[in-house]
């Protein structure tokens, strides 16, 4: 009888064993799981952006137009409205900038309306400095900024 208690409390043990090496392998897959993530997201951002990217620095007139031009192609595909993408006159220089009033745009259509009256304004012959704002948490271009250059 006391042999058969000493098995039992051995196949209780080398199960309890078992159920914590289980629990220890899922919590490490989920943490690798995590690690692993980092550099997708930032791959997903240099993506997103390289399409807007080749327009960075001083541009002429007419590839701000273009830039703008597939601004508003871009926002007319965003899925929602967190991915629109705004413009300004002015140098987009702060990491959260998403441009001026922003806040007070309602729509795609508003956006797309302020873009296109921008875009109306650019002077082919002169030279812009083109400058991009940024989400901080995603790293996703959130505005554009082009100034004309001095």
């Amino acid at each position: 009888m006391e042999n058969a208690s000493k098995a039992l409390i051995i196949a209780g043990a080398i199960l309890l064993s078992i159920l914590i090496i289980g629990l220890g392998m899922t919590i490490y897959r989920q943490a690798a799981g995590v690690i692993s993530n980092t550099g997708l997201d930032e791959q997903k951002a240099q993506t997103y952006n390289s399409v807007f990217l080749q327009y960075e620095g001083v541009q002429s007139g007419a590839n701000v137009k273009q830039l703008l031009s597939t601004v508003i192609q871009h926002n007319n595909a965003a899925a929602d409205y967190s991915e629109l993408i705004n413009a300004q006159k002015k140098a987009a220089t702060s990491v959260t900038d998403n441009g001026a009033n922003a806040a007070s745009f309602k729509n795609k259509a508003d956006y797309n309306a302020a873009i296109t009256k921008l875009r109306n304004g650019v002077l082919e012959g002169k030279q812009y400095t083109v400058t991009f704002g940024y989400d901080k948490n995603t790293g996703y271009i959130v505005c554009v900024g082009f100034a004309l250059k001095k």
